[in-house]
């Protein structure tokens, strides 16, 4: 039955791409809630909520209501949860601590640059303080991943040298290590306390941040994030973190490093919408309303090759990519409990159990990219074999719910044979499915 199923699912991939080829100015309103509501909130839309929106078609007041929706909070907080520790606790990380003091400072609208900081120069226990668990999880190399995250600066090559193509040597990322030389580690009764040891000697060699500033006291790591959140770097890291959110590619370069040589249109862009960035007050939620109802964001997205080839002018546009492990998940419970008395998202603790189980992955691989989501093939097999009931009995409203559309004559047909259940396999297997476009 499984390999019929696959069969049938591969007939209908085949059936629906050439409704890609063509790029439209502007995708229509399915697709716009569809790709709204994954990127903000985590999953696809439940029946009412894409009724609602289609009944007006207001995509700014949408926007809006995602943004308030507390699912945006507690999905976002995933995202940045995974940038700062990976997937999965790893040593004595409390990871669900800190992703939910991340929610919570998402929810009381905290500034991005304020929760930077407290990361920064985060003290207390780990089971008590939710940001000291961003150190203890780092505590190997702090500069990497501060440099990376919080600058879109890789210095991964100056622990042992000079770059060789960029700017920064050596001597940059020792005199940056500095900061953290007084960070202590101590386990304490049910936790690990984060603390600095203020009493080096007078005569230690002070720190530099890549500018060149040194601190001015000896609380050199509350210093350190100050002088990180008041750079230029910090906004452009930001905003190119969350453009690569949402569009699915950085402004300017890789994510984690933003080039300012590879593409000056793209980096001229980049720092116009950092300077609103930062003019805002450093708004997470004002950020990504930009984002989502500009023209690049809204654009329909183009699946063929042909569409790939480089341009002289840089053209904001949204790219494909597949559904992170955790939009997989939340939005086959959509399907399967929409409409019912028990319909509900999983819980934070849930999605991130159903997420380990999904990807099988041993912890040692698991980076933290939160677009890496490949499964071993062991769990690949469990997939296909795991069992799913819908909760629609309806063909066409399946589709709508699914992929943001209803099925074409040719889809209605290879699927007319087979049962409800066997038809949201199918489709939750498929890549229209698999894709959020």
């Amino acid at each position: 039955m499984i390999s019929s199923l696959l069969a049938t699912a591969f007939l209908i991939l085949i059936a629906t791409s050439t409704a890609f080829a063509q790029q439209a100015p502007l995708c229509d309103d399915n697709t716009f809630v569809r790709r709204a509501s994954l990127d903000l909130i985590g999953r696809i839309p439940t029946v009412d909520e894409r009724e609602s929106f289609l009944s007006t078609g207001d995509r700014a007041a949408f926007v809006d209501q995602l943004l308030d929706h507390p699912e945006h909070a507690r999905f976002w907080s995933q995202h940045w949860a995974t940038l700062l520790v990976g997937r999965f606790p790893i040593r004595e990380t409390d990871r669900e601590l800190l992703r939910a003091w991340i929610e919570q400072s998402i929810l009381a609208d905290k500034p991005l640059d304020r929760m930077a900081f407290e990361l920064i120069s985060a003290s207390g226990v780990s089971t008590l303080d939710g940001p000291t668990n961003y150190m203890i999880a780092n505590r190997d190399d702090q500069v990497l991943r501060l440099g990376r995250v919080f600058l879109g600066v890789q210095l991964d090559c100056t622990k042992c040298h000079d770059h060789p193509t960029q700017r920064w040597t050596n001597a940059d990322y020792v005199a940056m290590e500095r900061f953290f030389r007084p960070l202590r580690f101590r386990e304490v009764s049910g936790g690990v306390e984060v603390y600095d040891e203020g009493n080096l000697s007078s005569d230690a060699e002070l720190p530099q941040f890549l500018s060149g500033r040194e601190p001015l006291t000896s609380a050199w790591r509350r210093e350190l994030a100050l002088m990180v959140v008041q750079s230029k770097p910090f906004s452009r890291a930001m905003v190119q973190r969350a453009w690569h959110w949402t569009m699915g590619g950085g402004i300017s370069g890789d994510v984690d490093a933003v080039d300012r040589d590879s593409n000056p249109i793209a980096f001229a862009s980049l720092e116009q919408l950092s300077e609103r960035f930062r003019s805002s007050r450093f708004d997470l939620d004002e950020l990504l309303r930009e984002i989502c109802l500009s023209p690049g964001y809204q654009s329909q997205v183009a699946l063929d090759a042909a569409n790939d080839s480089p341009s002289s002018e840089w053209e904001p546009q949204r790219a494909t990519r597949m559904l992170l492990p955790e939009q997989w998940i939340a939005s086959v419970a959509i399907l399967t409990n929409a409409n019912t008395a028990n319909s509900r998202p999983p819980s934070a603790a849930e999605l991130s159990e159903q997420t380990r189980e999904l990807l099988g992955q041993p912890q040692s691989t698991l980076g933290s990219d939160p677009f890496d989501r490949t499964p071993t093939s062991q769990q690949t097999l469990r997939g296909l074999n795991r069992s799913v009931s819908s909760s629609f009995t309806q063909l066409d409203k399946l589709f709508l719910a699914a992929w943001g559309r209803p099925p074409t004559d040719a889809e209605r047909e290879s699927l007319g044979t087979l049962t409800s259940d066997q038809s949201l396999f199918v489709i939750i297997q498929s890549n229209p499915f698999l894709l959020n476009q």
